[in-house]
């Protein structure tokens, strides 16, 4: 009989009217960010890698039925490595591109060019 007068008790919504906002911190952007977080596990050419091992298992790990996937596993990681040098020479200059993900060397240079306050916090 509890059961089943606690399960025909619904619970209205709150009214927003009856809930004060209260700022705990200042609604603003700060004008750094930590680079704390900028570090990613990259994970490169992961399908070509599943292709080579598959080939690999099939074959007793006999390298030389598998020329094919090992050339199409090295070509991309050779291209995975060039775009990796390229981003690391343009974010070490510091050129922002408009649209990409930024580092956080990238993002506190536009944050300083655009200051939120004048008080540094």
């Amino acid at each position: 009989m509890r059961v089943a007068t606690a399960l025909l008790r619904v619970r209205k919504p709150q009214n927003e009217s009856d809930v004060p906002f209260q700022e705990v911190l200042p609604l603003r952007l700060k004008n750094h960010v930590s680079g704390k977080t900028d570090k990613t596990s990259d994970v490169a050419c992961l399908q070509e890698m599943t292709v080579l091992f598959s080939c690999l298992k099939t074959n007793d790990f006999n390298e030389s039925l598998c020329a094919k996937e090992v050339g199409n596993f090295q070509q991309c990681y050779k291209g995975y490595l060039g775009k990796k040098s390229a981003k690391k020479e343009t974010s070490g200059k510091g050129v922002l591109v408009a649209g990409k993900d930024l580092n956080y060397k990238q993002l506190n240079k536009v944050l300083k060019k655009y200051p939120t306050s004048s008080q540094n916090y």
